[in-house]
């Protein structure tokens, strides 16, 4: 990819604020990239992982933090990505054997929200897609975790790029989750950044249990 390239002038250019300026602050604010670090960046065949692509290519160049990176997927992906990508049966086998610490996920804001409340309200447990997550011997990173699925619809769109947004298959029970933040969104403009938030600022002195360790702990007994 050469400096032209119009996919990542758009993210750097157009998109700076809502995109490029959102995955630096997600990465800085979780300490995701570290010096040192063998990152995988997960790939499906979707927009999501395009803009992971493109923003990991565009980081992986003009950063000062040294890391190594390689692009894989479990399917054939477009050619819309111009990327070498290695594909693979089993990500986390091909991580562990090729001694990658990390692999990048293209999990967006969204996906985020909508799980939190959907665990609240289907499972009855607070439970978040985090920013860092371990998987036996790597850890996944959420570089997108800040970016919003309308300014990646956006994106698409500028870019006229024929992929799907995201390859996750929804089911009734997301949908209906979607749908009542849409519902509820128009009267409170934090309510998204907020259902987040649940997760980051959790007074242990103001729930019934939790657990640690695999151990669970109830306040009422201390």
């Amino acid at each position: 990819m050469t400096q032209s390239d119009p996919i990542e002038i758009s993210i750097v250019k157009k998109y700076k604020k809502n995109i490029w300026h959102r995955f630096i602050k997600a990465g800085k604010e979780y300490s995701l990239i570290c010096d040192g670090d063998r990152i995988a960046c997960v790939l499906e065949n979707d927009v999501q992982s395009l803009l992971l692509a493109k923003c990991f290519e565009r980081l992986k160049k003009y950063s000062e933090t040294q890391f190594e990176l390689e692009f894989i997927s479990e399917h054939d992906i477009s050619d819309s990505y111009g990327l070498d990508i290695v594909k693979t049966g089993d990500i986390y086998e091909y991580a562990k054997e090729r001694g990658f610490n990390k692999l990048a996920v293209c999990d967006c804001f969204e996906d985020c929200t909508e799980h939190i409340l959907a665990c609240q309200l289907y499972e009855g447990r607070l439970s978040a897609l985090t920013p860092k997550e371990q998987k036996g011997e790597v850890t996944l990173i959420r570089t997108m975790l800040l970016i919003r699925r309308g300014d990646i619809a956006a994106f698409a769109r500028c870019n006229g790029l024929p992929l799907p947004l995201s390859s996750r298959q929804d089911d009734e029970r997301a949908l209906k989750v979607r749908r009542i933040i849409s519902q509820l969104a128009p009267d409170n403009k934090n309510l998204e950044i907020n259902i987040l938030r649940s997760c980051e600022e959790v007074n242990l002195e103001t729930v019934i249990s939790y657990i640690e360790n695999g151990e669970r702990k109830s306040v009422l007994n201390q």
